[in-house]
């Protein structure tokens, strides 16, 4: 054998191996992407469980799972004396009232 031979050889093993551990990497990644977008998909929940849960909601509540009657009587749908005109305004709309009302007696 030639020193030329044993190069060539040695060259094709070397090819050879670096070919194998490729094919063995990309195998390995192309398995682990299933195996986790398997277990992904299986977590999802499905229309019909969101359709059972949404059917045995508590009637008293609302969407939010708040209690409706404690939302009646919140500080929302409470009513509030102005200082400056003397109005009863709702708790929601006090802010945007003493705003629009101290507007209005700087131009008076």
């Amino acid at each position: 054998m030639t020193e030329q031979s044993i190069t060539f050889d040695v060259a094709e093993s070397l090819f050879e191996d670096m070919i194998s551990i490729i094919i063995r990497q990309q195998t390995l990644q192309a398995l682990t992407n299933h195996i986790s977008r398997t277990q992904q998909t299986s977590s999802i929940p499905t229309a019909q469980t969101y359709t059972k849960e949404f059917n045995q909601r508590d009637p008293n509540k609302d969407i939010f799972g708040q209690d409706k009657i404690k939302l009646k009587t919140s500080e929302t749908s409470r009513y509030f004396p102005c200082e400056n005109c003397g109005r009863k305004i709702a708790g929601s709309r006090y802010a945007q009232h003493i705003n629009k009302c101290l507007d209005r007696k700087r131009k008076w």
